[in-house]
């Protein structure tokens, strides 16, 4: 028996993630979040903007989320620098 048969038979009990029906319910969550979040720049106004691309519909919700992969994407470039070897504590 090797380790992948061993894996799908053991009898843990499943986490809350690993239901499909939960994690569906996960995402419709968080895009209803979002929707809300760009919907509630009706009810904010700001008189005196910065920028005038800061006067776009949904421009916030835009920014934040490009600098969102953005950060990421440096994260994944930072590691080739700062990652250890495998079994770099194991000496």
């Amino acid at each position: 028996m090797n380790e992948q048969e061993k894996v799908e038979t053991s009898e843990a009990p499943q986490g809350w993630f690993y239901q499909p029906a939960n994690i569906r319910l996960l995402i419709i969550g968080l895009v209803v979040a979002c929707l809300a979040a760009v919907g509630a720049q009706f009810l904010y106004t700001d008189d005196h903007p910065h920028f005038d691309v800061e006067k776009w519909y949904g421009f916030q919700a835009g920014f934040g989320f490009a600098a969102f992969v953005v950060v990421v994407m440096l994260g994944k470039i930072l590691r080739i620098f700062v990652a250890r070897p495998e079994d770099y504590y194991d000496s």
